[in-house]
């Protein structure tokens, strides 16, 4: 039994070529997109990494003051990672925390050293017991030329990270200001 209507139902639906051409416009708008978001993840692990050494600088002066034994923020920048190590027993051995891993430092970032000790390869910020470490810093670079340093400007102070924008310093107060 068949049943008839008496009107006809229209079917309204994209036709092949509507969604073809949606397709294309969406595909264009995405690749305008990534292209401008390849120089964001950079730039966030630059960042990442740069705040990762503040907080191990932070932690090694706190724990050489605590535990009263020299600390060490060491850069192997051949095999391309960074860890934190302590004197025990007259040499220096890797922490048994998390501070301790190896972490790598990313093959797009470019690492340089200002006043750095520099022991078989290593270099390294000390801290020492009463607080102290030399003035040194440590300059990153990213694929986009974006440099960012972690420094110490002098012995008694802490290590902060400044911006180097267009030649000159900028500090990461006045940037978290704006």
């Amino acid at each position: 039994m068949r049943i008839r209507r008496k009107y006809p139902v229209e079917v309204k639906a994209f036709t092949l070529l509507e969604l073809i051409l949606v397709m294309i416009v969406l595909c264009t708008v995405l690749a305008m997109a990534a292209a401008s978001l390849r120089g964001f993840f950079s730039s966030r692990q630059l960042n990442d990494i740069t705040e990762q050494i503040l907080a191990m600088t932070r932690y090694a002066k706190v724990q050489a003051v605590f535990e009263s034994r020299y600390y060490r923020i060491n850069f192997d920048p051949y095999k391309r990672f960074y860890w934190i190590s302590s004197r025990r027993e007259s040499q220096y051995q890797r922490l048994d925390n998390n501070f301790g891993n190896l972490y790598p430092i990313p093959s797009d970032i470019d690492i340089s050293f200002d006043n750095v000790s520099y022991d078989n390869g290593i270099y390294y910020f000390e801290f020492s017991p009463e607080g102290y470490s030399k003035q040194a810093g440590v300059r990153l670079k990213d694929n986009q030329d974006t440099i960012r340093e972690v420094v110490c400007y002098s012995p008694s102070e802490n290590y902060e990270i400044v911006e180097v924008v267009n030649g000159k310093v900028r500090y990461q107060e006045e940037k978290d200001r704006r």
